[in-house]
């Protein structure tokens, strides 16, 4: 029986899909010829670890006699990409769902834009992450903030985060029984690296260029019982599968959209008026309630609410003459549109508008040689009615 080598993960073995959930909570796995794959612009991040408590047990001795685990809490994930348009006008630009899942509506208008808005209620994604030899999901997963730093440098980094209900994984192990074609159970050398849901597949050199079901689909892990795995559709491979055979997470190979754009690319358009600026902070925190507080069957969390957003950041700008009016009009409470696009060259145009946000005081500072001052501001709602302080246009 061939042996598998002991291999770190390596963090640059990686890959990333989105997709949109028709139910909550149940995983959708990607299509190779969709616009699910995102090309990260680092490293990933995505973790759900439960606690444990001591027991409270006391007898004629000083150990501590029990540990108890704790609900399983919400899972938490980081990615970082760069604002990525398509580069055809009408058509969605790269993490398409990933900003549908943020804002909550997407509007495309065939040749022309689309425009993620607000809406109540927020769609759930399915993430899958291939993280050195591990294919990770996440099920019920929803972002629920953007954060973006304009600078003179650098591209259009956005990073998103947010939080899932459930994740499983894929690892990598051998076979250690034959598996007949059509066989839908097999028996591998450690049935822990693997949870219901994932999707496998088999890479050994006996299957030609490597089993990958149905239409290149994978094989979905329907039942894990010890080292056996129930696994649909049975298995297509015509001569079977081998013991030995390397058995492992499986993705398609996806095609991210478009072109990264630059910070350098950006213009900005404060109160109507053309301003340069030397950066700008951007939060988007469009927040949800994961109902990890209530005890289920499963000891995940089942469900998530809408909570409150918030929307804010700061100008970051040099004194100029006119600039000192800014502080009367910060007493005042003074409101005013704020726009930043990115690029120029139409199908890359990536456009953030806020159509009313009030500016504080501004925070003057000594950076010799120069005056400079920290403007912040909050997004609030454009017709007092809600759900239209901020949209992210592709045009």
């Amino acid at each position: 029986m061939p042996t598998l080598a002991n291999n770190i993960g390596v963090a640059y073995q990686l890959s990333l899909f989105a997709v949109l959930e028709a139910t909550k909570g149940t995983l959708v796995f990607p299509q190779s010829s969709g616009i699910e794959a995102c090309v990260p612009a680092g490293f990933p991040e995505m973790s759900q670890n439960p606690s444990f408590v001591n027991s409270d047990e006391v007898v004629y001795s000083r150990d501590v006699l029990a540990k108890f685990q704790n609900v399983t809490p919400a899972g938490t994930f980081t990615l970082p990409i760069y604002i990525r348009p398509s580069g055809t006008a009408g058509t969605a630009p790269m993490g398409d769902n990933l900003l549908l899942s943020l804002f909550g509506k997407k509007t495309v208008v065939g040749g022309t834009s689309v425009t993620y808005a607000q809406q109540v209620v927020k769609p759930s994604l399915s993430l899958w992450f291939q993280r050195g030899h591990t294919i990770f999901n996440a099920a019920g997963a929803v972002v629920d903030a953007m954060k973006m730093s304009f600078t003179t440098k650098g591209g259009a980094l956005a990073t998103l985060s947010g939080q899932f209900l459930k994740m499983g994984y894929a690892g990598t192990s051998q076979l250690t029984a034959i598996a007949a074609t059509a066989a839908t159970a097999i028996t591998v050398d450690d049935g822990t690296k693997y949870t219901v849901g994932s999707v496998i597949q088999n890479t050994s050199a006996n299957t030609g260029a490597g089993d990958h079901g149905v239409g290149s689909a994978g094989y979905t892990v329907t039942a894990v019982t010890g080292n056996v795995l129930t696994i649909s559709p049975g298995i297509v491979a015509a001569a079977g599968w081998s013991v030995g055979d390397t058995i492992c997470g499986y993705l398609p190979v996806g095609t991210p959209a478009g072109s990264a754009l630059s910070f350098r690319q950006s213009l900005f358009t404060v109160e109507g008026t053309s301003r340069n600026l030397k950066g700008l902070d951007f939060n988007y925190s469009d927040s949800v309630k994961i109902l990890d507080d209530e005890i289920t069957s499963s000891g995940y969390p089942v469900d998530y609410l809408e909570s409150a957003r918030q929307i804010d950041g700061s100008l970051h700008c040099y004194l100029r003459r006119n600039d000192i009016g800014l502080i009367t009009q910060g007493m005042n409470m003074n409101k005013g549109a704020l726009v930043a696009q990115i690029g120029s060259t139409a199908g890359s145009i990536a456009t953030i508008n806020v159509p009313k946000a009030v500016y504080e005081v501004p925070q003057l500072k000594t950076a010799a040689p120069a005056v400079e001052f920290d403007l912040k501001y909050t997004a609030i709602s454009n017709s007092g009615q809600g759900e239209d302080s901020c949209t992210l246009a592709f045009t």
